[in-house]
């Protein structure tokens, strides 16, 4: 075993002092100091005593390649092209990575012999599968953008998605052929629909088009990896309604690269690591730690369209599964449900859970089930930093922390009140990062993008947060107000704006409320008019009428007399908040 010491600049009480960590490692990493993708005046910032508490990350700065995605992901993949890249869970259909890489360019032709061009949008709306990926690179290949959009979408939810992004061509699956074909219907500028299976009318089969020549492919096409967008998913940010997140080739490049540090990756390399692809590939999560990780360390996935118990437990039995990223829900669900006896767990050598905090104490009854023997890490991140940030290192998890921030990052906790840094130990404040993994910007939303990353380069996270000594973080609470549903974004405006839409309903706010198993759900608070005889029941089942299922109100609606406000119109939902904990913790 080798070790390696890195340097932290802290700025403390006007003073730069130097902290030295030494972390263990098996091999040795190229590392050099690499510039963040950063306006010129706040490069070199922690050589400055112009602030206080800004936190360089404890490791090593790593070599971010400035190359397109594909051809990181594919150089990165060449060694490995006999081994098998993904099984299909549900038919056990098999590709390897030289066929994977094949695959991909050959649907790159096919998609340039169909017109499409660099910097044209693509939309994915499909559930885990091998050809998922194969779409995703097969269009960054040749320049294209891909917009991954929420498989469980209404046909309205997906339209306006199609349209604010711009996309000529989807891709699909069988199952949600008639919502796309609905959502066409709002949206008239898809030019192709490509289905996963066998051509219908109107449509093209992807099966068909990955039988292409490989002729049209654009060896020469020009990619720039720090200006040219290789995804575009949706976030609602810190507020509001969804909006594109542009992120870069290199954006995802870095990330990658940042997270495979020696100190926080534990994919064994010389055995073929084994990765359940059960998070969904459209979310950012199971997008770049999931999808392009196993990818570039020469691993397997076997892909899983949706997390059914029975399914998730006999694939990670069959399989023999390795390393195992998780939510919070299926940490729970291992834990508590009958179904997973301890030794399935047998063969995982590392889980790594991210998408939302999990507490303490699942952890500890996780352990008990498991033993100590599963190396546990947990990561913070969010879809504008591609997404990672922060995470444990290898054989040194902190219940309740996610970490230090990861190479190349920098991170402050700013004060609500002030607007100043605050030190370890020292209270709570927004956490701010910056590094090359933050995205370009929100897609024709200049307004929002100011908002979110400030003149120095700043992204504002919207969530609350805490640092220890060791500069690990520990996320408390939420400023911003998404609710998080089993790990995806609910924004309370796009909710609200739903709800306004209903003749009888006159104000309406949304928050969430603590769920056992979702983490959180949508709760509405709705004014309705004088001569309104709608029920509770009545507008909860509009609103799951017109939304995905993980948006409906769960949490239910309670109808009341006025919407707490400021005088500034802005809803106190805190407020709302703080009556709906006391209520659940008075019933109970």
């Amino acid at each position: 075993m080798g070790s390696v010491r890195s340097a932290s600049w802290v700025l403390r009480s006007g003073l730069l002092k130097k902290k030295n960590y030494s972390y263990s490692y098996g091999s040795p990493l190229s590392v050099s100091s690499v510039s963040c993708r950063l306006p010129k005046q706040v490069r070199g910032f922690c050589a400055s005593l112009s602030d206080r508490w800004v936190i360089k990350s404890p490791f090593n700065d790593v070599e971010i390649p400035e190359i397109s995605y594909p051809k990181y992901i594919f150089d990165a993949s060449a060694e490995n092209g006999h081994k098998t890249a993904w099984i299909n869970g549900q038919t056990g259909q098999s590709i390897t990575h030289g066929e994977f890489q094949s695959l991909s360019k050959r649907l790159g032709s096919a998609l340039t012999k169909l017109g499409m061009k660099q910097g044209d949008v693509l939309g994915i709306v499909s559930p885990n599968c091998p050809e998922f990926a194969i779409t995703f690179f097969g269009v960054a290949a040749i320049g294209g953008i891909n917009t991954t959009v929420n498989c469980t979408y209404t046909p309205v939810e997906i339209a306006k998605q199609l349209e604010n992004s711009g996309a000529s061509l989807v891709m699909t699956h069988p199952w949600m052929l008639k919502n796309i074909q609905e959502a066409c219907k709002i949206y008239k500028g898809v030019k192709h629909i490509i289905v996963n299976g066998p051509a219908q009318e109107g449509t093209l089969s992807l099966q068909d088009l990955l039988e292409d020549d490989g002729a049209a492919f654009p060896e020469d096409v020009k990619i720039n990896p720090k200006e040219d967008l290789v995804v575009l998913p949706y976030s609602s940010g810190t507020t509001g309604v969804p909006k594109g997140v542009m992120l870069t080739h290199y954006n995802l490049v870095a990330n990658l690269q940042q997270i495979t540090h020696p100190s926080l990756m534990s994919v064994k390399g010389v055995v073929q690591d084994t990765f359940l692809g059960v998070l969904p590939f459209f979310h950012i999560y199971g997008m770049v730690p999931c999808m392009g990780l196993s990818l570039m360390t020469g691993s397997l996935t076997v892909t899983l369209p949706m997390f059914e118990p029975k399914l998730f437990v006999e694939a990670i039995e069959k399989y023999k599964v390795t390393y195992l990223h998780t939510v919070p829900p299926l940490i729970s669900f291992l834990t508590q449900s009958p179904m997973v006896k301890p030794d399935l767990l047998d063969n995982v050598h590392t889980m790594v859970c991210g998408a939302a905090p999990v507490g303490p104490v699942l952890i500890s009854e996780f352990r008990k089930k498991f033993t100590d023997r599963i190396q546990f890490q947990e990561g913070y991140g969010l879809t504008e930093a591609a997404p990672v940030t922060h995470l444990t290192p290898v054989k040194r998890y902190l219940p309740g922390s996610t970490g230090p921030s990861i190479p190349n990052t920098y991170a402050k906790i700013v004060d609500l009140e002030t607007g100043k840094n605050i030190g370890p130990d020292e209270g709570t404040g927004e956490l701010c990062i910056r590094g090359p993994q933050i995205m370009k910007g929100y897609f024709c939303n200049e307004k929002a993008t100011k908002e979110t990353i400030d003149e120095e380069g700043w992204l504002h996270t919207g969530d609350i947060a805490r640092m220890d000594q060791d500069e690990n973080v520990y996320i408390v609470d939420r400023l911003k107000e998404l609710i998080k549903v089993k790990g995806l974004q609910v924004a309370p405006a796009e909710l609200e704006d739903l709800l306004r839409e209903h003749p009888d309903v006159i104000d309406v706010a949304v928050i969430g409320i603590p769920d056992e198993r979702s983490g959180e759900v949508p709760r509405a608070y709705v004014v309705l008019s004088q001569n309104s005889t709608k029920t509770e029941e009545e507008i909860a089942k509009y609103v799951e009428e017109n939304v995905a299922p993980h948006k409906k109100l769960a949490g239910g609606v309670i109808f009341i007399d006025e919407i707490p406000k400021l005088a500034t119109g802005k809803i106190l939902r805190r407020k709302l908040k703080e009556t709906a904990l006391e209520e659940m913790k008075m019933a109970s």
